[in-house]
């Protein structure tokens, strides 16, 4: 996972995300505007709305928010995300007889923007 750091936000991105883009896209349009605490307990609840990858990449974000300006989850906004065509994966399958194939996984990437919600732009948060 990569993460970005700026003056008032958090960008997290996961480049090979094993979920169908439609269902990532699905899940983070359902949690958009959210504060980071509403959208993890959302995404991690048992039933129709829960999405592992698309929660794991807010976890970072909400992580190294904590980590870097000490606010809870719940000062931060999911100000906005990007989904998109990953990186493929490519394993190899080994069959009997010294044979083996080539398979080739198509992965999502994920991107999600954290905003802290009382920030004024100047630098400060308050």
């Amino acid at each position: 996972m990569e993460i970005n750091i700026g003056p008032g936000l958090v960008v997290a991105e996961a480049p090979q995300a094993r979920i169908a883009k439609a269902a990532a896209a699905r899940a983070l349009d359902r949690v958009h505007g959210m504060s980071a605490a509403e959208a993890l307990a959302v995404l991690t609840r048992q039933g129709a709305a829960t999405c592992e990858p698309v929660a794991r990449v807010v976890q970072g974000a909400v992580s190294a928010a904590a980590h870097r300006f000490g606010s809870p989850a719940g000062d931060w906004v999911l100000h906005g995300g990007e989904i998109g065509d990953g990186e493929p994966v490519v394993r190899v399958r080994r069959k009997a007889h010294g044979l083996a194939t080539w398979i080739t996984t198509e992965t999502t990437r994920i991107r999600v923007e954290l905003r802290v919600a009382a920030y004024d732009g100047g630098g400060t948060v308050g």
